[in-house]
This record gives structure tokens, C-alpha cells and sequence, in this order.
């Protein structure tokens, strides 16, 4: 039997999610800045510690903005993956400059990889109805969008079953849910994290944490990541493990 697989994944966002949201507004602005400026070194640093490989969610503008972040990122052995180019919702584009976008974003993406990109997460969680099957003929391998399901699944794209594996996220799973949409405490989230890790082990399906540098890297916030990581590691039988590898792993038939 396979080891229980963990993904441990971080949206780098930067000022994009708060520009989409809150424009021209430095209160909203500046702590989307404060991601890429210092949020995502001390994750990348707790992650060192802890000996674990991640998978990081870039938006292309922010790479552009924060070079030295996404060099700092590649240079830890951490995957990258296609976050969109701003950090608005597919949804909200026309089709034409939807692809155009996740063209742009990759290949921005790939200049700091050196490698190609095989993963990508819509802004927002927000696809529209062409974005399975243009990544799809990109060549894509993964995406994780889909909030419906535990298990991943391959996407139904054209009435057929496609290459394009869905890692599903969860609204529960998601640092922003608690501390932007909720106001909990670091005791609080890192509770309903360890209770939902618990239920998923013991179902055997699999556990994607979404975690954002500008939240989760605040000193008091980083406590949550670091206590659902010493929680996972006290388990048996458990794999640590970047989204790619986790897909060529064959875990989803």
C-alpha cells in the first residue's frame, strides 16, 4: 500500500488577490506585498526544518514583482506551479486572453524553473468553462480548483475522461478561510486542521493543505503550519510530497 500522501501547497499571490479585490486601498495592498517580501522565507525556512518539499502556486505578475522570492523558492528544491498571471478568476476573461494568460504566466514561471511546469490552481478558484481543456492541450498534468471530493480524479473534459488529474482543495483546508473569512485563533485552525487530517487518514484518501505566504507567513500563523506538520509526523505510513510527484506516483488510476 502506498504511503498516505501529504500535500503541503502555498498560493503566492503577492499584492494581486488584494489589487483584484480591494484596489488602490494600501490596508488590503500592502498585505498581500507582505507574502513575497518576508511571509514565504520564513515558510520556506520551517519547511527546511522539517525536511519537506512543497509545491508553490505563482502568480506570474508576482514572480515578475518578487524575483528573488521565486529563485529563493527553486533554489530549496520546492515545485512551482501556474497560479495565472494576475490574480483574477478565469471566469471573468474571455477565452482568447484566458489562454493567452496561462501561456504567459508558464512561461515567466519556466524561466526561473528551467524545467517545465506541469501543475497549475485558477485565481480564485475560479475556472471557467474552457480552462480544463486548454490546460489539457498545454500539456499540463494537474490542477486543483475542485472543492467536491476528498480523492482526486482525472477531469471529464469533451464528455471523456482526461489526462488532466484534479487535486481537490478544501474550504476548511485554507488558511485564508480562518483568518480573513472567520478571524479564528491559531488554536482554533490548527484544531480543525489536525481533526480533518485525522478523518482523511483514516479514510485513506489524501490531504492538500492551501496555505498563503501573506497569511500563513506571520509569526503567530506560522504556529499553525508548524503544528499540523508535528501532527502529520506522528503517523505511520506517511508521505510529505510535491503535487507532480504525487501525480507520477500513480496514486489515481
Amino acid at each position: 500500500m502506498k504511503p498516505f500522501p501529504v500535500l503541503l501547497t502555498f498560493d503566492l499571490d503577492g499584492e494581486t488577490s488584494f489589487e483584484e479585490m480591494h484596489p488602490g486601498i494600501p490596508y488590503w495592498v500592502t498585505q498581500g506585498g507582505y507574502g513575497p517580501r518576508k511571509g514565504v522565507y520564513r515558510i520556506l525556512d520551517l519547511l527546511d526544518q522539517y525536511e519537506i518539499k512543497a509545491t508553490f502556486c505563482v502568480v506570474g505578475q508576482t514572480a515578475e514583482r518578487y524575483p528573488e522570492a521565486v529563485e529563493e523558492i527553486v533554489s530549496r528544491d520546492h515545485e512551482l506551479a501556474c497560479h495565472g498571471y494576475t490574480h483574477r478568476g478565469y471566469n471573468a476573461l474571455e477565452p482568447e486572453e484566458e489562454k493567452e494568460m496561462i501561456i504567459k504566466s508558464r512561461g515567466i514561471l519556466e524561466e526561473f524553473y528551467g524545467m517545465t511546469i506541469l501543475g497549475h490552481r485558477t485565481p480564485r478558484w475560479r475556472p471557467s468553462q474552457h480552462t480544463h481543456r486548454f490546460l489539457q492541450e498545454l500539456g499540463f498534468k494537474w490542477n486543483s480548483d475542485y472543492m467536491g471530493a476528498e480523492n482526486s480524479f482525472y477531469n471529464i473534459i469533451d464528455d471523456k475522461k482526461s489526462k488532466l488529474l484534479e487535486i481537490p482543495v478544501a474550504y476548511n483546508l485554507d488558511d485564508w478561510t480562518f483568518f480573513y473569512d472567520w478571524g479564528s485563533t491559531v488554536a482554533e485552525t490548527v484544531d480543525v486542521w489536525k481533526i480533518e487530517y485525522d478523518a482523511r487518514y483514516k479514510d485513506r484518501t489524501m490531504y492538500c493543505l492551501t496555505c498563503h505566504p501573506q497569511v500563513t507567513g506571520r509569526p503567530s500563523r506560522l504556529l499553525c503550519l508548524e503544528g499540523i506538520i508535528k501532527h502529520i509526523q506522528t503517523f505511520p505510513d506517511v508521505e510529505f510530497m510535491k503535487a507532480t510527484d504525487y501525480v507520477n506516483e500513480g496514486y489515481v488510476e
